[in-house]
């Protein structure tokens, strides 16, 4: 959501930003030329979004038709065709339209048959989707996103997805709405998410993609519980070698990592592995020892490093007695039984057990700067990314900030906390960016993280509850456009939630939280 910041009702803040410096003429100047600018931006790409609606509608029309277009485009005398099952001509009909699709916006096929079956599914499936792609709202690359994920769903089913979508559908990025997407489908697809991993796990595969200059791009499709643990591994190796040198970035060390523990098991001969003439083979600076580096050091390295993944589980799943899906890793839905296989490596796992009853801590008031472990838990299932506009990493790889900062009287409490990326982290401090929490749509102004009035007990437990894991945020601009975020975490409900089997368990059964 975008506002400008004198449309902000008062009394809905529940942290005080910090009062700005004066600006120059000059700085005002920029800013203004800015927000014009911003705003002539804004009317364009609205423009742009209503004419891809426009080609949407036409796509869609192109589809129905091509479904009825057999006697049309294929040859009747063919012989081979005259033996072909119906199935086939209709594909074939299908196949000659599309082609026509892609020669005449220039696109290949498989491009344009995306095209096709994406907006035939929004009218189909998400008219109103379709219809925010039309006014201009939303943009093809959001509307696309939900149409990819009903594309296997009834009309209900679909409408339900795509109702869970709208609240972002407008404001979030494609990539957040594509999460949102993703979560709704998996909280009424018709299926068990087993069922559908095990169908999905056949589909797991690896490519290679040249790239310019010597690169190439290495991809691989795994089960999302290997890919998170892999991806945490790398990290962690890149972290190790980035503490050794600057000149090392992160990004250079997940690589660097992942072809050493590839090519090198502890037994391949390193004189075997091709390489560049001489002559033309990149000459790294001798100083810089993490371009020098042994291959074989850095996969050490890496053995070394146990893989970790956190897992949500519902502690009715992790006992048995309930199929209730656990996330992975904050946002991703994996099923019970793999949930209670990953909870019994405790080695590997961080296990983060939920209860409606698990009093976990909210706030700690000025007590301590640093967060209590459960409440750096439950802020991580609540924020499930960084929390800055359109920014989607993950929480765990994020920092806890204080959104009214420490010095200035913040609290360390979930109504003045809240996940950024250290990228976003440097913003806010650092560029004109300032955040505050507010309460969620149609409550009460809650108790402010830097409130002058020191709250009871139980009206700060009250506003944390009510407010603190609601984690609403309202984040200004340098030019005064506001924007609003609201958190997406928490483990997905399925319709598969089985009714608990045999006895519930006592509270005295359960595990001490």
């Amino acid at each position: 959501m975008t506002a400008r910041s004198g449309d902000a009702p008062p009394g809905t803040a529940t942290g005080t930003a910090p009062a700005a410096r004066p600006r120059a003429t000059g700085e005002d100047a920029t800013l203004a030329r800015l927000d014009a600018l911003l705003s002539d931006l804004s009317a364009a790409q609205a423009e742009i979004n209503a004419l891809e609606g426009r080609r949407a509608a036409l796509l869609a029309d192109i589809a129905d038709l091509s479904e009825h277009a057999e006697r049309a485009v294929l040859d009747a005398d063919d012989p081979h065709l005259r033996r072909t099952s119906s199935a086939r001509r209709r594909e074939l009909a299908r196949r000659a339209v599309v082609a026509e699709v892609g020669t005449t916006l220039h696109l290949g096929e498989h491009a344009a048959a995306n095209l096709c079956d994406h907006a035939q599914t929004l009218r189909r499936k998400a008219p109103r989707s379709l219809a925010a792609l039309a006014a201009g709202r939303c943009s093809w690359a959001h509307a696309a996103r939900v149409a990819r994920h009903l594309a296997d769903l009834e009309p209900a089913d679909a409408r339900r997805v795509e109702a869970s979508v709208a609240p972002v559908l407008a404001t979030g990025t494609p990539a957040q709405v594509d999460a949102r997407a993703r979560r709704a489908r998996e909280n009424i697809h018709p299926e068990p998410v087993e069922v559908r991993a095990a169908k999905a796990s056949e589909h797991r595969a690896v490519y290679l993609d040249d790239g310019r200059d010597g690169m190439a791009w290495l991809t691989a499709h795994l089960p999302a519980t290997h890919a998170h643990a892999a991806y945490d591994r790398l990290t962690r190796t890149a972290t190790a070698l980035h503490a050794e040198t600057d000149s090392l970035t992160v990004s250079q060390g997940r690589a660097d990592a992942l072809a050493a523990l590839l090519l090198d098991d502890g037994t391949l001969d390193q004189s075997a592995v091709p390489a560049l003439p001489a002559s033309a083979a990149p000459r790294p600076p001798a100083q810089d020892p993490a371009l020098t580096r042994p291959v074989p050091s850095i996969a050490a390295i890496a053995r070394n490093i146990r893989p970790q993944v956190t897992v949500t589980v519902p502690v009715l799943t992790l006992l048995g007695v309930s199929d209730i899906p656990a996330d992975l890793d904050g946002h991703v839905p994996i099923a019970p039984d793999m949930a209670r296989e990953l909870a019994a490596l405790a080695p590997s796992l961080r296990r983060v057990l939920t209860h409606p009853e698990s009093g976990i801590p909210l706030s700690v008031g000025r007590e301590s700067y640093t967060a209590p472990s459960a409440l750096k838990a439950e802020l991580a299932r609540r924020d499930a990314t960084c929390r800055f506009p359109g920014c989607t990493v993950p929480a765990v790889r994020s920092d806890l900030d204080h959104s009214t900062a420490w010095a200035d009287g913040g609290t360390t409490g979930a109504d003045n906390l809240a996940h950024l990326c250290r990228h976003h982290h440097v913003l806010k401090h650092q560029a004109g960016w300032t955040v505050r929490h507010r309460p969620p749509p149609g409550s009460r102004p809650g108790t402010p993280g830097s409130s002058p009035t020191t709250p009871t007990p139980a009206s700060a437990s009250a506003s944390a509850h009510s407010l603190g894991l609601n984690g609403h945020l309202e984040w200004t601009s340098p030019t005064g456009r506001r924007h609003t975020t609201c958190p997406d975490g928490g483990v997905v409900a399925t319709r598969h939630g089985s009714v608990p089997r045999g006895t519930l368990p006592t509270t005295a059964d359960l595990p001490p939280f």
